[in-house]
């Protein structure tokens, strides 16, 4: 009986042993994914813009941390090897200074399936020049109260001097474009070529009563609510104390809203109930421009199928750009075009008291400041916990007096 006991034994180990390797046969057959070649062909549309040198091609597969780089002459294709299958960002960026301006050419493709070999992807390329005004530190994501709570009224933007040249902000204006937060589901204009517009939803604009002269190395701060925002009434838990920025967008929709020493922002569009100048904590996309002619609330456009209203600025007004998105998931979700901003910055949540801040490029005779502006916010700005206004040396502006 125990002689038989053994043999079944036996047996059933062999069986066992059998289906085992079976299986790791199987899970190694898997692990074995066949990389797949891409033809990347840029089509190039520089208007007056000198040729670059080479093309930086980037391709990024967000879902699996995976990115390839290589380089490409001008107006031709390359070939990149070795790629996984899967969905994927494509953007061709580069810079060339030339005649005393830099030029940024930047274009991409977002959600390409590359899933069979040898896969055919076309970039437009756009070139525009850096902007003299730029986008410094942008905090938007909000903070958390003692209690737990959410806050949102210390949000503020920085647009710095970036240039060697004195900028006047006179009637320098900052709108919201749409759609409000990242989204798969973009709107459809009825211009015959809406990618020549980005569509604002709210527009606010520096005062055009007088001159506001910034020096190279200055920055103005538009704050929500350009007060001491770590008060007891308000969020002692907030990072940032806004008494001495030079602009808020002021509407006295609650007793706790003062009306501070910093300059009003005029609202020149905003066509909701509420007027607020309240940006998404899940992270909106600005731009920066002087308007060519005055703002007219009236001559708004619609989405094809909705009624909510939108106003037109065209991309070449356009001084600087930021795309924001809740997470690194939603960069390949653009609102804008790529020839403004080739990718998008995150602090990757809400209510974290982080901002993003452009990095620094080089320091110039004096410690001033020179930051990248390459029109691609994944790779000029970065995570800073806590936000800082005027970090790294940013001077105000001698006009303000409060400071």
């Amino acid at each position: 009986m125990k002689k038989r006991f053994k043999i079944i034994l036996i047996a059933v180990l062999a069986m066992f042993s059998a289906i085992s390797c079976q299986q790791f046969s199987d899970v190694s057959k898997v692990g074995e994914v066949e990389s797949l070649n891409a033809v990347i062909k840029v089509n190039l549309n520089l208007g007056s813009a000198p040729l670059p040198d080479l093309l930086n091609v980037k391709l990024i597969n967000y879902s699996e941390r995976y990115e390839v780089n290589t380089t490409m002459t001008p107006g031709g294709t390359v070939t990149i090897p070795d790629i996984i299958p899967g969905i994927y960002t494509v953007t061709v960026t580069s810079e060339k200074a030339q005649d005393g301006f830099t030029y940024n050419y930047s274009g991409n493709v977002v959600n390409v399936d590359i899933v069979t070999n040898n896969k055919q992807i076309s970039v437009n390329v756009g070139a525009s020049k850096s902007g003299a005004l730029v986008f410094k530190e942008v905090y938007y994501c909000g903070s958390r109260t003692p209690t737990g709570g959410s806050y949102f009224r210390d949000q503020f933007y920085e647009i710095y001097n970036n240039s060697e040249n004195v900028q006047n902000v006179r009637n320098l204006a900052i709108a919201i474009i749409a759609p409000l937060t990242a989204t798969a589901n973009m709107p459809v204009w009825p211009d015959p070529d809406p990618s020549q517009f980005v569509y604002a939803l709210q527009i606010w604009s520096v005062p055009n009563d007088k001159d506001y002269p910034l020096n190279p190395g200055e920055s103005i701060i538009i704050a929500q609510m350009a007060d001491d925002h770590r008060k007891s009434n308000l969020n002692p838990n907030a990072p940032v104390n806004l008494l001495s920025a030079e602009f808020e967008t002021l509407v006295n929709t609650t007793s706790l809203i003062q009306d501070n020493p910093a300059i009003n922002m005029v609202m020149s569009f905003w066509p909701s109930p509420t007027p607020q100048w309240l940006t998404t904590v899940f992270g909106g996309a600005f731009v920066i421009y002087y308007p060519d002619e005055p703002i007219n609330p009236a001559n708004f456009v619609t989405p094809v199928g909705l009624t909510t209203r939108h106003y037109r600025i065209k991309v070449e007004d356009v001084v600087d750009a930021l795309e924001l998105v809740g997470n690194a998931t939603q960069v390949q979700l653009k609102r804008m075009p790529a020839v403004l901003d080739a990718g998008a910055a995150t602090v990757g949540g809400t209510y974290l008291g982080a901002s993003v801040a452009r990095k620094v490029k080089e320091t110039v005779d004096g410690g001033r400041k020179i930051f990248f502006d390459t029109n691609n916010s994944s790779e000029d700005f970065e995570v800073m916990n806590p936000p800082v206004i005027r970090r790294y040396g940013a001077l105000a502006p001698s006009w303000n007096t409060w400071k």
